[in-house]
């Protein structure tokens, strides 16, 4: 679930704040102390307002921070155990690159991880009262790009999903809602379920067989996260699984309009971009839908 200072604008694109100047080294390193004194800070902020008070006096620093490439993460508690899954981010982000024909942002995404549900929520709930409630969040706030989730159950899915809005965010202006929640649940799952294997895939399947598919154009109009119901996370990444698995057409068209987005070239409606390349759009998705399996 992304959430930003800025609320979705399907169209409009919009003019990206000119990006700080820096160096190549690391703000966990000693060689940018701005950026290390504002996440001090911040920490300090979390720490002393949220987390238990046994961690109040640690507050100058958090219990556990860690890089992996772009992504800085933070913990209040012992991340050993999460480095292997942290240290997959940057593939992530290289295979996001490539497959959507990107091109790669320097921003740093930064990550907080909590131990408890009660500091998580707690912590959104009082310096994000507006952000809806759920259990990962990206939120992006005076350009500052943050992940937030607690640890727990779907922790690994939940922080590549939230870490694919990141992502999208940081390396295109503006991105619509649909297409941004598409992209994030197909990037959610482990490498080798994303042609096939994730979740979504049996429900779309058995819809398609009895001849109910979404239109890409209804899709389109959602302009609110609150109206990203379940069925709609679904049908979000059955179009996004048929651009990237189906015709290449679909794909071309795909990286295209993302390309014209980067650019800051108003791209048009993705739905009317497709038809022009696949006048047969909508039987072409339902046969993708109710037939797709593994080469």
């Amino acid at each position: 679930m992304a959430f930003s200072d800025n609320p979705p604008i399907a169209w409009a694109v919009q003019r990206r704040r000119r990006r700080r100047n820096r160096g190549d080294e690391s703000p966990l390193g000693h060689g940018e102390l701005p950026r290390r004194v504002f996440i001090t800070w911040l920490a300090g902020v979390l720490l002393a307002s949220a987390v238990p008070a046994q961690l109040h006096a640690q507050a100058v620093r958090w219990p556990d921070e860690y890089q992996a490439g772009q992504f800085l993460c933070y913990a209040d508690v012992s991340l050993a155990e999460y480095k292997p899954l942290l240290d997959t981010l940057p593939a992530l982000e290289q295979e996001i690159i490539q497959l959507l024909g990107l091109q790669p942002s320097r921003d740093w995404i930064h990550i907080f991880l909590f131990r408890h549900k009660s500091t998580y929520h707690g912590y959104v709930k009082q310096y994000f009262p507006e952000a809806p409630s759920r259990k990962a969040l990206f939120i992006k706030e005076r350009g500052l790009g943050m992940v937030f989730a607690c640890l727990g159950d779907e922790f690994e899915v939940d922080l590549r999903h939230e870490c694919t809005h990141a992502m999208l965010n940081a390396a295109l202006p503006v991105t619509p809602l649909w297409l941004d929640e598409g992209l994030a649940e197909y990037f959610e799952v482990p490498a080798d379920q994303r042609a096939s294997g994730n979740p979504h895939q049996k429900y779309v399947r058995w819809s398609a067989y009895f001849g109910q598919t979404s239109r890409l154009e209804d899709l389109e109009q959602i302009r609110e996260v609150s109206l990203m119901t379940r069925s709609r996370y679904r049908q979000a990444w059955a179009w996004v699984h048929f651009m990237i698995h189906g015709p290449p057409e679909a794909r071309e068209e795909l990286q295209r309009f993302l390309a014209d987005l980067q650019a800051l070239t108003p791209p048009g409606l993705l739905s009317r971009r497709l038809r022009y390349r696949l006048p047969d759009l909508d039987a072409r998705f339902a046969d993708h839908c109710r037939n797709w399996r593994l080469p």
